[in-house]
């Protein structure tokens, strides 16, 4: 039995339409439901969201998923930064912070994330080996990594593309540029929401 599910009436009022409009979409099969031992539609969370994403609306925010993001960065300064710049978007990120690759590895090793920001430079195991680790192991390889670092040459470049790291951007930052790269590597719209 799903823990979270929504009845027409709670669609209905997510999408603005009357519950009957809910009950013909289940009808006519365009949005996925199972019926309760009393004949009711029942609808999980998941199909819900994913029915409201290709109609285009925006999650409510009990609907949004929130992404676990890892800052991995030995410069406390920039995972403040980049904390703060996630956390404009609180209905979509939780983060984390960590400063260096052992303990990113541990950390993700106790509960995965959906994304990491990875420093390329850090201490005791840096970024190309930490996303070598992560990429090769069958349980962390769907993990999205962003590599950023100040001191990039093109050899580093050449290593990370190697290690397949999903994207790479230098310091000083684009906060912009990188909260969308985020949102575009785990398939959310940050378009039509309000930042805080």
């Amino acid at each position: 039995m799903p823990e979270k599910t929504y009845t027409t009436h709670d669609i209905a009022r997510f999408c603005d339409v009357y519950p009957s409009s809910v009950a013909k979409w289940i009808n006519d099969g365009e949005l996925r439901s199972y019926q309760t031992v009393g004949g009711h539609h029942r609808v999980t969370r998941e199909d819900l969201a994913a029915f409201l994403q290709r109609l285009r609306i925006t999650l409510p925010p009990e609907l949004s998923p929130l992404m676990r993001v890892l800052i991995v960065d030995d410069d406390a300064e920039v995972a403040r930064v980049l904390e703060k710049a996630f956390g404009r978007h609180p209905e979509f990120f939780q983060t984390e912070v960590c400063h260096d690759g052992i303990e990113a590895l541990i950390r993700i090793g106790q509960k995965s994330p959906d994304l990491v920001i990875l420093d390329v430079v850090l201490p005791k195991m840096d970024g190309v080996q930490v996303c070598r680790v992560l990429k090769t192991k069958p349980e962390t390889r769907d993990i999205k990594v962003i590599a950023i670092s100040g001191r990039s040459t093109p050899s580093t470049e050449k290593k990370l593309a190697a290690v397949k790291v999903d994207a790479f951007f230098r310091k000083p930052l684009d906060q912009d540029e990188l909260l969308a790269k985020a949102a575009g590597l785990l398939s959310l719209d940050l378009r039509d929401c309000v930042s805080t």
